[in-house]
This record gives structure tokens, C-alpha cells and sequence, in this order.
């Protein structure tokens, strides 16, 4: 009669050991489920991150091209302005580059910062701002 006590007993912790098995099973399958879903959301994210990565890329190399017109061009807008006011003595000329901070000297001196000496042979190398640019272009 021992063993069959022994036997039961026996029986019963492995349905129960088995039972657990199950449910650890069932557990871990679930969140390799999750963990699958969780990579899946991720590559999209990283897909979505590199699309506007790329566009950024873009947008920035479209501003990296106007900066560079705007620093090649803005100068010479702004010393043909100076000129051109010089030349034809429009004062309204004259107050839009003083409204900017650009002084025009007289015909005889360079254009220089407003409330700053003129720096000598800046005549053609304003700049916006007031700022004069050392050196030929």
C-alpha cells in the first residue's frame, strides 16, 4: 500500500509540475508574440525616421544653396544699391540702406557701418548690416 500512496503522490506532482510547464509555456510564447510585434513597430519607426531623415537632408541642402546665393549675391545687391544712390543721388535709396544699418558716404568716401569710421578702400564692399568686408572678392 506504500507505493500506491507513493505512486499517487508521484502522479499528482507531475500533473502539477506539468500543469506549471504549460503555463510557462504559454507565457513565454506570448511574449516572444509581443516581443515580434515590438521589433515590427520599431523597423517602422526607424523606416519613418529615415524618410524624414532624408527629407531633412534635403531641406538642408536647399537652405545650404540659397545661404550660399544669398552670401554671393546680397553683398553685391546692397553695394549696387550704394552706388546706384550715390550716383543718381536718390535719397530714398539712401534712408532703405540707412534703415538697415548701411551708411553711404558721400561720393569722395566709402559706404561704412552706421556711427563707424569708413574703413579705407571699402567703397565696394558693403555689406548687409553695415558690415564691410576686408579684402577683394
Amino acid at each position: 500500500m506504500r507505493y500506491g500512496y507513493v505512486g499517487a503522490v508521484m502522479a499528482g506532482a507531475v500533473f502539477a509540475l506539468s500543469c506549471r510547464y504549460y503555463a510557462v509555456s504559454s507565457e513565454l510564447v506570448a511574449l516572444r508574440t509581443s516581443a515580434a510585434d515590438f521589433e515590427r513597430f520599431i523597423e517602422s519607426q526607424q523606416t519613418q525616421a529615415n524618410v524624414l531623415r532624408q527629407q531633412l537632408q534635403a531641406q538642408q541642402e536647399k537652405l545650404n544653396k540659397g545661404s550660399a546665393i544669398g552670401d554671393n549675391v546680397g553683398p553685391a545687391v546692397v553695394r549696387d544699391i550704394a552706388s546706384l544712390s550715390e550716383k543718381t543721388g536718390n535719397s530714398r535709396l539712401g534712408e532703405l540702406l540707412k534703415k538697415h544699418g548701411v551708411q553711404v558716404r558721400g561720393a569722395s568716401g566709402p559706404a561704412a557701418p552706421e556711427g563707424g569710421a569708413p574703413v579705407p578702400g571699402a567703397a565696394n564692399r558693403v555689406q548687409p548690416g553695415g558690415a564691410t568686408k576686408k579684402g577683394g572678392n
